[in-house]
């Protein structure tokens, strides 16, 4: 052992060395006589038989991911987990193997790639081979009849491994779709509201990633049955036949026949009759069609799916998808759980020639309904009806990553806001003290792990890394008590004033003894909005006031008590740079306007400190978003469908020619209040990038660009309702308005010899007790019909919601024409809302005016 400890001395003295010579730059014949007795010292060492020979490579069929992939996949991975939860959606998670039994026999002749695990406990396991299965188990287990869930996970499938083609034995989707990325509803519904969901959710992922023109495929599977039925297939072929025909988008009619007949024993004349019917595709025109087909009319399982397709096309309609989908009866989908609606998203690559139809490349994703999947582990047999959609990932990254290499985009793994950086040396302890209070206050920051970094190559890693502003630390810094802030990209510099201590421990304590709480949202601090004991609706427009010129370390314990001495605060909002100091500005929100009205009359120029007198003004709440480049064929009902997650903050929208050169549409949104208006502009923005399948521009409304379509407007004239000379009196009739909403405004049109109003009413849906309704008022003697859409709230008594909405729709109505409590005149109703006539949507808060 001593011989050894000896050489192996020497092989490490012989070592450095080499390196030394290296790193002097010696002459590369010195290097290789160095480098030779090297070579014949570990010669002499032998293999050291007590060190085990690893072999550095992941499992077959498996791979990592660098930082770069990772954080293409988060995005990617962020945009289809916000729509799940746009369209309320909850998470579970299932465990990654399940009982053997579990999984057999459900997925047709894909079982034999199921893992089988080696039995460790008495139990037989397999790994997941996909999503759908395990979540029936959960709803049987749980007894759970309704939920709305998605689920992110891996699964596993004992595959041949084909990598350059993106077939793995472990990933979050395949071609295949088996499940990965899954959404589901299941429950008792009307027919066809959740497929439609589900159709929906799928287009505004793919159109939000932004990978491609697609289509979605769609079929069922009894109409699948029924043609095999009508056709002459046996019915213990159903499955093997079914399998054959969901290879058409691969390969040809030729080559599914030859399988159908050589391999699994059908009747030539057989294959031919279904080949007259899958290589048909088209939309609901092709179901009415088929519904008149002298052999599938006399099926009951083909007249059932047709009949449910037909239904789903016209509310695909109304989520303005229509031309997005394809009936295709091609589509068989191989799995053995689908029961019903079937479909699959494909990319298409545009016709090589005018005039040829584009082809699809590949499936992105697919998803149906499995009305029976629960059942089979349920000890009564009962059934859940479900359905779901899975979103094809692994093809997705690869799409996205090939783009970027195109592109030669640079993608930031880290998220870093902010690094804090030194001028000079010994300012380890200040930087360590800084970057503390950046992450207490959340903010995203990092520094080198160095005691004396250059400043330059701080900044190099800034660039590097794509982190966008840099804190310095210097000595003059700390004399001034200020912090440098630099913006990488433009190298523009401001100075920050630390966080005054004093003050913060000030604003702490009188918190705990208040009791007031504060809460950071983004870049803001807000108190209120409503306050404890707040009763009644929010104030209304005109109650907010904008404060200006506030000192950076003046904090809410000094403005709160300030601001509320004039009136009563509805909310507070400071907003506050990444360090925790004020950004010299801050909103303040009264209980009604006589209080905004006070505040800027009291607090004007008040001096808060010496020579720092305060900023009062009215706030200029902006509530109006134009929303450019639909389509130029877009209805208003699919854009009002499309909108419909923004929530019950929208008002008022307006569809008109856009003023750019392309042919398009622009559209004009106003919102309940400020917040509303910025949160609608984010989710837009960040969750929608395309709208109804355009790309789009969302922007705060130009007063000029208003200003302008304003003009372009031709409104149909409100004149002979205008209420002159006779009919202001009219205005005022107390028994009139005491009469109830409606037999007040049918008293007023039979007055004014318009005729009576006729009401027709939709129901669109409910969410969180409100209940919306589309409606349209014609009265004959009026040019054009009043439409829109209003959501209401029902009593518990079980008031009819027809009723109900009528009565809101003749209440507004009555409103806009003098005739409500806020009088302010058709006058205000044709300056400032112009397409009433035609386009208003009322919204809860106009109901409690």
């Amino acid at each position: 052992m001593a011989d050894r400890a000896t050489l192996e001395d020497l092989v490490r003295l012989q070592g450095e060395r080499v390196r030394a010579l290296k790193q002097q730059k010696a002459s590369a014949e010195q290097i290789e006589e160095e480098v030779a007795k090297l070579l014949k010292l570990k010669a002499q060492l032998g293999p050291d038989e007590g060190k085990q020979k690893f072999v550095l490579k992941t499992p077959k069929g498996t791979r990592d991911y660098s930082p770069r992939q990772m954080a293409v996949r988060e995005k990617v991975f962020d945009v289809i987990i916000s729509c799940f939860k746009r369209h309320g959606a909850e998470v579970i998670d299932t465990p990654v193997f399940e009982l053997k039994e579990t999984l057999t026999g459900k997925y047709g002749e894909d079982s034999k790639l199921i893992y089988d695990l080696k039995d460790q406990g008495g139990e037989l396991l397999s790994l997941r081979y996909d999503l759908t299965v395990p979540f029936a188990r959960y709803l049987a287990m749980n007894k759970l009849t309704n939920i709305k869930r998605y689920h992110i996970a891996k699964v596993y499938r004992r595959d041949n491994p084909a990598m350059t083609r993106g077939r793995y034995r472990e990933f979050y989707q395949c071609v295949s779709m088996g499940a990965g990325w899954d959404f589901d509803i299941a429950g008792q519904f009307d027919p066809m509201i959740p497929d439609a969901e589900c159709l929906k959710i799928m287009c505004e992922i793919l159109s939000s990633l932004q990978i491609g023109d697609f289509l979605v495929k769609v079929n069922d599977r009894r109409i699948l049955d029924g043609t095999f039925a009508v056709c002459g297939v046996p019915d213990s072929k159903f499955r093997t036949i079914c399998s054959s025909v969901d290879k058409l988008d691969k390969v040809s009619w030729e080559e599914v026949k030859s399988e159908m007949v050589g391999e699994k024993g059908l009747a030539p004349e057989v294959a031919d009759r279904i080949g007259d019917y899958v290589q048909q595709h088209g939309g609901v025109s092709l179901v009415e069609q088929l519904l008149q087909d002298p052999k599938l009319s006399q099926n009951k399982q083909a007249l059932e799916g047709l009949g449910d397709l037909k239904l789903l096309f016209e509310y695909l309609t109304l989520f303005g998808i229509a031309d997005k989908i394809s009936f295709d009866l091609s589509l068989a989908r191989g799995l053995d759980y689908y029961t019903g609606v079937i479909f699959e998203a494909v990319l298409l690559q545009p016709p090589a020639q005018a005039g040829e139809e584009p082809l699809g490349v590949g499936s992105v994703a697919a998803g149906g309904r499995y009305d029976g999947l629960v059942g089979m582990f349920d000890p009564k047999g009962r059934k859940v009806p479900c359905v779901g959609l899975s979103i094809g990932v692994e093809r997705i990254f690869s799409i996205v990553e090939q783009r970027l290499e195109a592109v030669k985009e640079k993608v930031r793994t880290t998220e870093t806001q902010v690094l804090v950086a030194s001028a000079q040396k010994k300012l380890l302890e200040e930087r360590l003290k800084l970057i503390s209070e950046l992450w207490d206050a959340g903010i995203k920051a990092e520094l080198l792990y160095k005691k004396n970094p250059k400043l330059l190559n701080q900044l190099q890693y800034c660039e590097e890394a794509g982190i966008p502003l840099v804190a310095i630390i210097g000595e003059q810094e700390l004399k001034d008590g200020v912090i440098k802030l630099r913006s990488v990209a433009s190298r523009e510099e401001l100075w920050c004033e630390r966080v005054n201590p004093e003050n913060k421990a000030a604003l702490e304590a009188w918190v705990r003894e208040t009791g007031i709480r504060l809460v950071q949202v983004n870049g803001q601090r807000k108190y209120g909005g409503p306050p404890p004991g707040w009763v009644g609706s929010p104030p209304p427009a005109g109650s907010e006031v904008f404060i200006g010129r506030l000192p950076q370390d003046v904090y809410e314990h000094q403005l709160i008590p300030l601001f509320q001495r004039v009136g009563r605060l509805y909310e507070f909002r400071l907003m506050m740079t990444f360090s925790g100091l004020n950004r010299g500005f801050a909103y303040a929100r009264y209980s009604s306007r006589r209080g905004a009205q006070a505040a800027i009359a009291t607090l004007h120029n008040h001096p808060l400190r010496p020579s720092c007198p305060l900023l009062v003004c009215r706030s200029t709440e902006k509530c109006e978003l134009s929303v450019d480049g639909l389509p130029p064929g877009l209805s208003r009902q699919a854009l009002l469908l499309a909108l419909q997650p923004l929530g019950p903050g929208l008002q008022e929208a307006l569809l008109l020619p856009s003023p750019g050169p392309a042919p398009a549409q622009i559209a004009l949104l106003k919102f309940s209040s400020h917040r509303a208006a910025a949160m609608a502009k984010k989710a837009l923005v960040e969750g929608q990038s395309r709208l109804c399948g355009e790309q789009v521009a969302v922007e705060w409304l130009k007063p000029d660009l208003k200003q302008r379509l304003r003009q372009q407007l031709k409104c149909p004239s409100l004149q002979c309702l205008q209420p002159e000379g006779s009919q202001v009196a009219l205005a005022r009739d107390k028994g009139l308005e005491s009469q109830g909403a409606r037999a007040a405004l049918q008293l007023l049109c039979q007055r004014m010899k318009l005729g009576s109003p006729l009401f027709l009413t939709k129901c669109l849906g409910t969410s969180s007790g409100w209940h919306r309704f589309w409606y349209q008022v014609v009265i004959p003697g009026h040019p054009v019909p009043f439409s829109g859409l209003i959501w209401v709230v029902l009593a518990p008594s079980g008031q009819d919601g027809h009723e109900v909405a009528k009565d809101a729709v003749s209440a507004r109505l009555l409103e806009a024409l003098s005739l409500g409590p806020a009088s302010s005149g058709l006058l205000r109703l044709r300056q400032e809302v112009p397409w009433f006539s035609s386009d208003l949507i009322l919204s809860p808060g106009s109901l409690n005016e």
